[in-house]
This record gives structure tokens, sequence and C-alpha cells, in this order.
């Protein structure tokens, strides 16, 4: 097990964005996956009622769900794998896991419930795009002001997560019981 407790604040809010081609392969591949979401919105097989539009809907709310699993790492003082690895594994899911939950929902708003559940996943991806190209820039800088704007980032990104697991839930259940 490797011990991370002498890492420092920049290492364990994750990778430099160092590798450019990468995150453009990763904003290409869901940009393809959007895009053919958008062009099988309307059919039978996506209904969100169906067995594949449903399991779409689940795979991309758990998906959003294990992004906690970053957090969790983060806090440890050791594990296995590098804290690096998990943040780049949180942001997969949160994107892919989004990217599902808004093809899962036709790219359209619904019922309360399942609009805010679409809304917070939105706003739960969007956040975390604001740090990967935002934040984690600044806080390698050493600038004092964006250190201040880091320190209070997370009152942007965990709101919306907190509202998307019971409206999650809530949705899930209307969806059965009705």
């Amino acid at each position: 097990m490797a011990d991370t407790s002498g890492e420092s604040p920049a290492q364990i809010a994750g990778p430099a964005v160092a590798w450019p081609l990468g995150d453009l392969a990763v904003a290409g591949l869901l940009f393809v996956v959007l895009g053919w979401g958008w062009r099988h919105r309307a059919d039978p097989a996506l209904d969100p009622h169906a067995w594949p539009g449903y399991l779409m809907g689940l795979g991309g709310a758990l998906a959003m769900l294990a992004v906690v699993g970053f957090s969790l790492r983060k806090r440890a003082r050791a594990g296995r794998v590098p804290v690096a690895r998990w943040y780049n594994v949180h942001i997969l899911l949160g994107l892919f896991g989004a990217a599902a939950v808004v093809i899962h929902a036709r790219f359209a708003w619904g019922s309360i419930n399942s609009s805010f559940a679409l809304a917070a996943a939105v706003l739960v991806a969007a956040s975390g795009l604001i740090a990967r190209y935002l934040l984690v820039p600044a806080r390698r800088s050493g600038n004092r002001l964006m250190l201040a704007l880091v320190e209070r980032w997370h009152y942007l990104h965990v709101p919306p997560l907190v509202v998307l697991v019971p409206a999650v839930l809530v949705h899930v259940y209307m969806a059965h019981a009705y």
C-alpha cells in the first residue's frame, strides 16, 4: 500500500491538465455518445420505461454516485490506488454518468422530480469541468485570490450532488409507483 500522507495539496487535487490529447479524446468520445443519443432520442429502445432506456438512466445515476469514491479516497491516508488515478476516474464517471442521464431523459425536461435530477446531474458535471480547467491550475499557481476561490469551490459542486441523490431516488420511486 502506498502512503499518501506525504502528498501535497496540489497532488491531492489531482493531476495537472498536462495531456490535452487525452482530454480531447474524452471530449470527442463524449460528443459522439451525446450525438448518438440525440440522433436516437425518439427510438423506442431508449424509452426510459423500456429496459435499455431504464438501464441507461440507472447506469448514469450509479456512475454519478460512484464519483463519491474520489472524495473518500482523498481523505484516506493510504491506499493502493493513487489519488490522481481516482481523480481521473471521478471525472470520467461524472461526465459519462451525466451523459447517460441526459440520454435517458431524451434531452428533454419531464416531470418535476426528473427535471430536478436532470438539472442536478448537469450542474454537477458543469461544476466539475470548472474545477478541472480553472481551479486546479489556479491552485497550482499559488495566486491568493484564486486560492480563495478554490477553498470555496465545493459550495458550487457539492449542493447539486446532494440534490441529485434524493431527486434520483424520488424519480425512480415515482416511475415505478405510477
